[in-house]
This record gives structure tokens, C-alpha cells and sequence, in this order.
């Protein structure tokens, strides 16, 4: 089994209401993340969105990890951030999957270029922002030579979940499968890792939260083997790497709660013999 480290790299607190936020301070404390990465032999994905991709300052960092090997660099669409930008959009938090076909095609095309662009590099791993996806993008991002998304939260309906001001809501998950596949002939969707772990069968994200301990990644752990899954997918987003950039790590105290725990993930996996991967490599390598 492999580990898919996966994060999202986005501009601060993306989840408060109205005009949002281009800043991406928050990029710029990931080489302290990036460091335990190496010591460990993990080798992160960068899901990186518009406003990332546009920083100078960021995308330097981006491409050298890139360069060096160490990390990968793929795309994250949040469209109430990416060109072209139609009024009013930058205040809502609107769904990939609310889009239209002609505006998602201009979004995730603008992203894919401008990720080329600054890292000289074309990106071919994917997530929707938000988990917003859909089998639209599954086609537009076969014909834009992308090969691996990871945005299928299964279990997880984001329906009840307001998006655009006018829109429908989230994709329904519920029904999806945990194990990758297949979404047509040149995309792999490797899900979300959510299982039932457990005497209680809880249902876990491969996440750190406020209360998370080190047996919780035992136990999904235990449970992703149990089920023979050829590789589970951690996440992050970047701004949880830094103090007061994102609700979920507000001080110093919280900052060190989430390196505690994502040192106790590495050390987990070398005592399990699961090996890190890129997203991509392991679509590369995946033969189902």
C-alpha cells in the first residue's frame, strides 16, 4: 500500500464569506513542511490554485520541489478565483460542478496554462475545489492530459451544502466506490480515504483535526489493508500549515498539534512499510 500526500494550495482563509482572499502568505511557511517530507522520504502533491500559481514568490518555491523531485505540482480549481471572472463571483464559493461547460472549460484551461506557464511544467493531477466534481471535468481534464483526480469524498453528499448564490449544491457521494478506478479512458480517480475504523466503526478522514490522535491513522490505516486498497490519500490544506491563515489551526499551540500528528503519520508509515507516492506516479504505475 502507498500514501498519497496530497495539499491544498490555496490563498488564506478561503472559507470566510464574501470578496475572497488572493493572499497566500500562508505558501510561504511550507518549506518547514516540505522539510519533514524529505526527512521522511515523502514526496507531497501541490494542488495549487490560480492565485498560487501567479505568485512569484510562491511558484518559485513550487517549481524548485518540482525541479528537485521531491514534490509534485498539480491543479486545484477554486472558481471564485480563477479567470475569467464574471461578476459578483469572487463572493460566492460556488461548486466546480455548478459550472457551466463553457465557463468551466475556460477556468480549468486558464489554470492549466498559467500552471505551465510559471513552472514550466504541464500539471496532469487534479482536485476540485471544495470536492466540487463531476464527470464534466473528468472529460475536459482527459482532454487537457491530466491522468489522476482525487476530489471523490465516497460516502460524503455535499448536496445540503450551498455553493453558488443561484446553484444547486455539491456533488452526492455516497454511493461512490473507496477503491481507485477508472473514470473514463485517461483519467484514475483515486478517491478521498474516508473509512469505517474500529470497534465502533467510525467514520475517519485521513485528516488532522483538533482531536485527532495517533491511533486514528492505525486504525485507517488497518482498515485500508484490511480492504487490500493499493494506496490511501491523505490531505491538508496549506493554510493549516501556518497560525491564523485557516479555521482550523488559530495559534501556536494548535500549529504544533498538527506537526505532532503529521510526524506520528511518517513514522506510522515507515513502521508499515508504506511507501509515499505522487499522485500522478501512482496513476503512472496503476494498472487496476
Amino acid at each position: 500500500m502507498q500514501i498519497l500526500v496530497t495539499v491544498d494550495t490555496e490563498a488564506d482563509d478561503q472559507w470566510k464569506a464574501g470578496e475572497a482572499s488572493v493572499c497566500v502568505d500562508n505558501v510561504y511557511a511550507l518549506p518547514r513542511f516540505q522539510a519533514l517530507c524529505d526527512r521522511y522520504e515523502v514526496k507531497p502533491t501541490y494542488l495549487v490554485t490560480h492565485e498560487v500559481a501567479v505568485d512569484a514568490r510562491a511558484s518559485s518555491l513550487l517549481k524548485s520541489w518540482q525541479d528537485e523531485r521531491r514534490a509534485e505540482v498539480g491543479a486545484h480549481l477554486h472558481p471564485w478565483t480563477t479567470p475569467p471572472l464574471e461578476r459578483g463571483e469572487a463572493h460566492a464559493r460556488a461548486f466546480p460542478s455548478e459550472l457551466s461547460d463553457e465557463v468551466l472549460r475556460a477556468k480549468l484551461d486558464m489554470l492549466t496554462r498559467k500552471i505551465e506557464e510559471v513552472l514550466a511544467q504541464r500539471p496532469t493531477s487534479y482536485r476540485a475545489g471544495r470536492w466540487g466534481f463531476n464527470m464534466q471535468q473528468a472529460t475536459i481534464l482527459g482532454e487537457l492530459g491530466y491522468i489522476v483526480d482525487t476530489s471523490i469524498t465516497p460516502g460524503v453528499s455535499w448536496k445540503k451544502t450551498r455553493g453558488a448564490l443561484d446553484g444547486v449544491g455539491g456533488p452526492d457521494f455516497t454511493r461512490e466506490a473507496i477503491a481507485p478506478h477508472m473514470l473514463n479512458d485517461k483519467v484514475l480517480e483515486v478517491p478521498m480515504t474516508i473509512l469505517r475504523t474500529g470497534f465502533l466503526r467510525r467514520t475517519r478522514w485521513l485528516r488532522i483535526f483538533r482531536n485527532t490522535k495517533k491511533r486514528d491513522f492505525e486504525n485507517v490505516f488497518a482498515a485500508a489493508q484490511r480492504m487490500k486498497l493499493p494506496a490511501v490519500v491523505f490531505m491538508i490544506h496549506s493554510s493549516e500549515l501556518a497560525v491564523g491563515k485557516s479555521p482550523y489551526v488559530k495559534n501556536e499551540a494548535e500549529l504544533t498539534h498538527v506537526y505532532a500528528r503529521l510526524e506520528d503519520l511518517f513514522i506510522l508509515c515507515k513502521k508499515r512499510g508504506i511507501v509515499s507516492a505522487t499522485l500522478s506516479s501512482f496513476a503512472r504505475d496503476y494498472h487496476g
